[in-house]
Parts: structure tokens; sequence; C-alpha cells
């Protein structure tokens, strides 16, 4: 990405992977405490406090990043009217975390409580498909501006 540096994008996808890969192994306690699912598994007690730790640390870094890509990247996109759809539903996905996380920790309401924490999961595996589709359709409208003077040639043939 222009204006990032190089070691930019992939501390953004390894935080995202941190993120996902932490939240599912949090989910079945999740949904155990939170909405009194019967599940088989979980984490144990020691191995769930150290990932609930890797994704708080996690969650911290990933706001840091996203105020990151709002100072260049989604604003400059924004205005050259790229991939908007799926940049609005990105953005909205990482607010709706934000705010559910925050919900998670504080709200002493059981239900309440319970609702952030379903919504919070939700949000979370809702993210990867329109990231993966951001991902790739930048991946291609980049090759696509690279290549002009290829598509050129190919015209005057």
């Amino acid at each position: 990405m222009k204006g990032y540096p190089p070691w930019f994008v992939p501390v953004l996808v390894g935080t995202l992977l941190l993120m996902f890969v932490t939240g599912m192994l949090l989910a079945p306690t999740t949904l155990v405490l939170r909405a009194e699912f019967a599940l088989p598994w979980r984490l144990p007690g020691s191995g769930r406090v150290l990932t609930a730790a890797l994704h708080a640390a996690g969650g911290f870094m990933l706001m840091l990043l996203v105020g990151a890509l709002w100072s260049v990247h989604m604003r400059s996109g924004w205005r050259r009217r790229e991939q908007r759809a799926s940049g609005l539903v990105l953005g909205t996905l990482l607010l709706v975390l934000a705010a559910s996380a925050v919900a998670v920790y504080y709200l002493g309401d059981e239900v309440l409580g319970m609702a952030a924490a379903l919504i919070h999961l939700g949000a979370g595996v809702a993210l990867a498909g329109p990231f993966g589709w951001h991902w790739l359709h930048g991946r291609r409208a980049r090759r696509r501006a690279r290549e002009p003077s290829a598509h050129a040639e190919r015209r005057r043939r």
C-alpha cells in the first residue's frame, strides 16, 4: 500500500490473523458462559487466560493499525471512489467489534453482556469475507494499474 512502510501490511495481516485465531479459540468459552451452550470442548483455564490476553493486546494493536489506515488508505480510497462498498462494510464491522469489545468488558447487565458478546463473535466471523473480497479486488486493481502498457500493446496489434 502506498504511503506505508514495508512492514505495515505484514503486521496488519498478522494482527488480523492473531485476532481471528484467538477469537475462534475463545468462541466456545463465550458460547458456554454467555449463551449457556453445552459444548464438549473449550480452552482450559490457563490457556484461556493467555489467549484472552493475546486477543485483548491484539485488539489494541489492531485499533492502532486501523487509525493508521484511516489517515491515508481509507480517506484516499474514498476520495478516489475505490472499493467503497467493501471498505464501508469493513469499517463498520471494525467499529462494531471495537464497541462490542468495550461492552463485553464493561456491561454489568447479564442480558446486555450476552448480546454484546454474541455481536462481537458474529462481527469477528463476518469480517473474514469482506476483508478477503477487499484484499483480492485491491490486488487486481493494482495489477491492472501496473499493466496499462501491456494492454495498449495488445490493442495496437
